[in-house]
């Protein structure tokens, strides 16, 4: 079965915003989010956790305790947010709740939602890996699955796993041929 390319736009914007927020967990470390989405690039991160400990020797930085998010229309929540960085680059970013959540404005004005247990941006990999209960829906379209994962570079969703364990949900909504077309 294909993948609709408005669903490949949403996933490329959704993987995008979760880029923007492990990138934007660098704040103090002089880092510009490359992978951002265009209108949230130049805005300025804010970041509220109950607590945050750097690990300058581990390379790791980790948020605690009701972990918000916000750069422009971007907003992601999450019991825990966890940065690795190797010689001062971000590697990896982790994002983790109950469920962990994330919204952001595309570049066209649609709202796109996720949520997930955990949320882990592969920078060095340009991967997303969205593991437990994961979610993504943008205009009326949602994925469901146990494990999805986005590759960046070749723009590939995968979702579920090998022999049915993690059965993947997908709910298209019905497309104005007018609106597909750019037509009148």
């Amino acid at each position: 079965m294909q993948t609709p390319t408005h669903f490949i736009r949403s996933s490329r914007s959704y993987a995008t915003g979760l880029a923007t927020l492990g990138l934007s967990l660098m704040i103090g470390l002089g880092a510009q989010p490359a992978l951002a989405a265009q209108a949230d690039r130049t805005q300025p991160v804010k970041v509220q956790a109950d607590k945050k400990v750097t690990r300058y020797q581990e390379g790791t930085s980790v948020y605690t305790g009701s972990v918000v998010i916000d750069q422009g229309s971007l907003h992601a929540t999450g019991d825990r947010a966890t940065l690795y960085l190797e010689e001062g680059e971000l590697v990896r970013a982790v994002l983790e709740g109950h469920p962990a959540t994330f919204r952001e404005r595309d570049d066209e004005g649609n709202w796109i939602e996720g949520e997930a247990r955990e949320a882990d941006y592969r920078t060095a990999e340009g991967v997303v890996v969205l593991t437990g209960e994961a979610w993504l829906k943008r205009t009326g379209d949602e994925i469901r699955s146990e494990i999805i994962t986005y590759d960046l570079g070749t723009e590939v969703i995968e979702a579920g796993e090998e022999g049915g364990k993690a059965r993947v949900e997908m709910t298209l909504q019905p497309r104005n041929k007018k609106d597909d077309n750019g037509g009148d």
